[in-house]
């Protein structure tokens, strides 16, 4: 794994507070102009890749409008998607493969590259406003300050229903629900069997939302 992908991999988006770095310190010179530690004008050129925008749609399970899309392919530690955009072997015009998170990836393409903060002129973090790590809706995704994010992850989870306080934790939530979904589609379950399995081993890791079940 190169230096990128640990870094990539590092970057935990509300799976837990995280340190705040301010405009003043804390940052390397170069890096008001990177997302997730990736320089932007290769977030553009990745996202431009048209054979790495299909592949990255296939590995999301879409449902009806305002429910969380999760991602089907490989977890980071933090129960985020991993996908690998850009092709394995670059060419001349499609840049090299580089392991991304996936919400950032779809973020950008729903939304493009995110700006920068006009106070502080730092980029932001990509959020999930359901707290759903392996979430690729994009009306769930939402761009905001690191101290943004923190204040987000101390007020929800106080909420006993919340994913945040799955017992599994974010990794194991994630797997949990990718792995539901993938052993209905290989018994060719119908749309209403993967929901029933998607609601159930949601709640199996919270006992709040377990007893609401029964």
């Amino acid at each position: 794994m190169s230096d990128v992908e640990r870094n990539v991999e590092s970057m935990t988006v509300l799976a837990g507070p995280a340190r705040v770095r301010h405009a003043s310190g804390g940052r390397r010179a170069g890096e008001r102009d990177q997302l997730g530690r990736i320089p932007l004008d290769l977030w553009q050129a990745l996202a431009g890749d048209t054979e790495a925008r299909a592949r990255y749609y296939s590995k999301v399970y879409w449902r009806g409008p305002g429910q969380c899309a999760f991602f089907l392919g490989a977890l980071s530690s933090g129960g985020h998607g991993r996908f690998r955009a850009g092709t394995r072997r670059a060419v001349a015009d499609r840049p090299a493969s580089l392991v991304v998170p996936a919400h950032v990836y779809g973020y950008m393409l729903s939304r493009g590259i995110p700006g920068p903060d006009p106070a502080t002129g730092l980029l932001p973090v990509i959020r999930h406003r359901c707290d759903e790590p392996s979430c690729q809706a994009a009306g769930h995704l939402a761009a905001g300050s690191p101290a943004e994010n923190i204040n987000d992850y101390l007020a929800r989870r106080r909420d006993p229903y919340s994913p945040l306080n799955d017992r599994r934790g974010p990794r194991g939530r994630s797997v949990a629900i990718r792995n539901a979904i993938l052993a209905a589609l290989a018994e060719d379950a119908s749309a209403g069997q993967i929901e029933a399995a998607i609601e159930r081993v949601s709640a199996a890791g919270i006992p709040g939302a377990q007893q609401m079940l029964f």
